[in-house]
């Protein structure tokens, strides 16, 4: 099974930032993390939290309503792991550039990306791993680290982990799961037609590839000894980071 690509601090004028390429190269996103920033509007001061801000750039169009959906959804996982009470009345702002996107080779001259008629979730999972990535090399303070992968169940009844641009045309249902370092699911979103039986076999092998435990036997996923969890792969980009630069953050 092909990994994802985890770069920590690719931008120099930001707190923090990350670059993350999916496993099928479907898409490579650049983020920006500033912390702890002043409030523009005191309308969304919260006296013992802080403010959290996603804004998702498309590679080549202007955000709209399913970029809108991403942003939001993404926030809500940033709430859930980033310790905003110790900051309160400050602001995190995360920004996310989609800087390359896959070529359909099925449509007339070629489309980079899905569109907005097609599917958000390769871009979601992608956009939650690359937030929670520059929040790490911002040196955020939170409460555990999260990973999101998107499952694809083919017509078969098969269950496909990181699919391919043919796998999620030809899927009967997408999924994107999102599990923090304890094993507890912050994030669910479906696509499409599925049993109840099938989505939680998706969530199992979800919860393996981003984990590396926690999978039912009856759930086939490419895994063995030397492929490493999506959370080990976060692990491997700081500590690369911290060998390279010899420090947690520059001072």
């Amino acid at each position: 099974m092909s990994q994802p690509s985890i770069h920590l601090h690719t931008l120099t004028s930001t707190d923090g930032s990350a670059t993350y390429t999916s496993p099928t190269s479907s898409h490579t996103i650049t983020s920006g993390i500033s912390y702890p920033l002043e409030v523009q509007f005191r309308s969304k001061e919260l006296p013992e939290d802080t403010y959290i801000e996603v804004i998702l750039i498309p590679h080549n169009a202007v955000s709209q309503v399913k970029e809108r959906h991403v942003e939001e959804v993404v926030r809500r996982v940033l709430k859930s792991i980033v310790r905003g009470e110790e900051t309160p009345r400050c602001m995190l702002q995360c920004t996310l550039q989609v800087t390359d996107a896959e070529v359909d080779e099925s449509l007339p001259g070629g489309v980079k990306g899905p569109g907005q008629g097609g599917s958000y979730l390769e871009m979601l999972a992608g956009a939650v791993n690359c937030a929670v990535a520059g929040c790490l090399d911002g040196g955020v303070q939170m409460r555990s680290v999260a990973g999101a992968v998107v499952v694809a169940v083919m017509k078969d009844g098969r269950v496909r982990v990181w699919p391919t641009l043919k796998e999620r045309k030809l899927a009967r249902s997408l999924h994107v799961f999102a599990f923090n370092t304890d094993g507890h699911c912050l994030l669910m979103e479906s696509e499409g037609s599925f049993e109840v039986e099938e989505w939680e076999r998706a969530g199992e092998a979800a919860r393996r590839v981003v984990t590396g435990s926690g999978t039912d036997a009856d759930v086939d996923v490419d895994m063995n000894e030397d492929t490493q969890s999506l959370l080990d792969v976060m692990r491997r980009a700081v500590e690369a980071r911290v060998e390279k630069d010899g420090s947690w953050k520059d001072d």
